[in-house]
């Protein structure tokens, strides 16, 4: 199993056994008024919805999931078949734009069969955004298996209720965007970003990523900082090829938070070999973006 949407594949994502009450409930519950609220209801819905129904309930319209193949989160789980599996997460960090309309969090879950004969763990990465009418729905999930670890990361705590948007505080003043303030879109960023790889993933992660930046792969434990980022980096390229494409990007209305997602492989295949997604973020819309969260998947090949 390759990240927490790996369970569309293998069923896990079907709808498990479900309390009617509890299901009236789940459905009736307000709408979180942050991120990490919205995070924390998510997977307290997959008790009394089911995995599947909490994931058709949570993931946006035009969700994008790595299965381990980036495909719409809806049409994919919406065919998952229906089991009594059941997946169990909780963020440990997490950064809201000052435009309170994008968000992101991170952090390990736990998948079990129905038997309790298998379980198996790993961490997620997602992305929120706010929609029209005010609800949080999450726009872009993906994540890694890895050992389970020694000791359990602690989770966020809740907001307290008069927390506003957690951002930097600092937004675009009027203006920005037509004035050229804003240079430097996250695509533009994240296609540089492909660009450099395509040279020397390496590198490119030494010069576009945080200082703290979290890297997650298949089958190790989630890196944090730069060299150790790098160190799954390289331990990956074989597997994932040397060209690096940017498919998609998009960033909060402040301009300080980004996502986007692209493809690895060898230009000369048919297929691309692996896949990944970025978080970028940015003190203000004059400042040079940097990847805050990385995951990457390798493909499997036909």
């Amino acid at each position: 199993m390759q990240l927490r949407f790996r369970v569309a594949r293998v069923g896990i994502l079907g709808l498990t056994a479900v309390d009617p009450v509890m299901a009236v409930a789940a459905a009736t519950e307000p709408e979180p008024a942050t991120v990490i609220e919205a995070e924390y209801a998510f997977a307290r819905a997959a008790k009394p919805l089911g995995v599947r129904g909490a994931f058709l309930k949570y993931l946006a319209n035009d969700s994008v999931i790595c299965s381990p193949a980036p495909v719409n989160g809806i049409v994919s789980t919406a065919a998952g078949e229906p089991n009594a599996d059941t997946l169990e997460w909780y963020p440990t960090l997490s950064h809201t734009a000052a435009s309170g309309d994008l968000g992101y969090t991170t952090g390990p879950w736990t998948y079990r069969t129905a038997d309790g004969k298998t379980e198996v763990n790993g961490t997620f990465l997602s992305v929120w955004r706010k929609q029209p009418e005010g609800s949080w729905r999450v726009v872009v999930d993906c994540g890694v298996n890895h050992a389970k670890p020694a000791v359990a990361a602690a989770g966020l705590a809740m907001p307290s209720p008069d927390t506003t948007a957690r951002g930097s505080g600092k937004t675009n003043p009027p203006g920005a965007w037509t004035t050229g303030r804003w240079i430097d879109p996250v695509a533009q960023a994240d296609t540089a970003f492909a660009a450099a790889a395509t040279r020397s993933a390496m590198t490119a992660l030494s010069e576009f990523g945080a200082k703290d930046v979290h890297v997650l792969a298949q089958s190790a434990a989630p890196a944090v900082g730069v060299k150790a980022g790098q160190a799954i980096v390289q331990s990956k390229v074989p597997k994932l090829g040397t060209t690096w494409r940017h498919v998609f990007a998009s960033e909060s209305a402040d301009g300080t938070l980004g996502y986007s997602w692209g493809y690895v492989g060898d230009p000369k295949s048919a297929q691309p070999s692996g896949a990944y997604v970025n978080v970028w973020q940015r003190d203000d819309a004059g400042a040079p973006w940097k990847i805050v969260a990385q995951a990457l998947q390798v493909l499997p090949q036909k």
